[in-house]
């Protein structure tokens, strides 16, 4: 047991080898948007969440759409979102799957109004409130409105 723990603590400590920021988030988005183009679609809003529940651990990307788009289409936009990370150690993580699969998730419209409304709740001000762009475990209210909310899920083929 004991090993089985250091092995599964490493597994886990590896999803933090990559450098990926805030930063990189916004331009792999940007990145896998212009896919919607043609569908005439745009990204809402969108929030990132590193799933630590699955082994290996993997990148969660939630998507708010200005519409419906087709199944191949987030299928693309999701294995652009996986491609764009070109930090090296995710991009070594993700060939030999130390680091799973970047899955994107399509949610309801409305769902970030939901989160804003949370925010709001705990005495936040609007005018303050700003979409966070990496959600940590410990914000599990906020997780709870993402994941309840998911209509559409992939995961990235992109190192397949």
């Amino acid at each position: 047991p004991e090993l089985q723990f250091i092995c599964r603590s490493n597994l886990l400590l590896s999803i933090n080898i990559d450098k990926n920021t805030e930063k990189d988030l916004q331009l792999a988005v940007e990145a896998a948007a212009r896919l919607l183009v043609d569908e005439k679609l745009e990204v809402v809003d969108f929030t990132g969440h590193v799933n630590f529940a699955t082994d290996p651990g993997h990148y969660v990307v939630f998507w708010e759409l200005s519409g419906e788009a087709s199944d191949e289409t987030l299928q693309e936009c999701c294995n652009c979102l996986d491609k764009s990370f070109v930090d090296a150690g995710y991009v070594g993580s993700r060939k030999v799957n130390v680091i799973g699969a970047l899955e994107l998730r399509v949610v309801k419209k409305g769902t970030f109004h939901k989160i804003l409304d949370h925010f709001v709740g705990l005495g936040g001000a609007v005018s303050q409130f700003k979409t966070p762009r990496c959600v940590g475990q410990n914000n599990s209210r906020l997780l709870q409105i993402l994941c309840y909310d998911v209509v559409k899920s992939y995961f990235s083929t992109a190192y397949c």
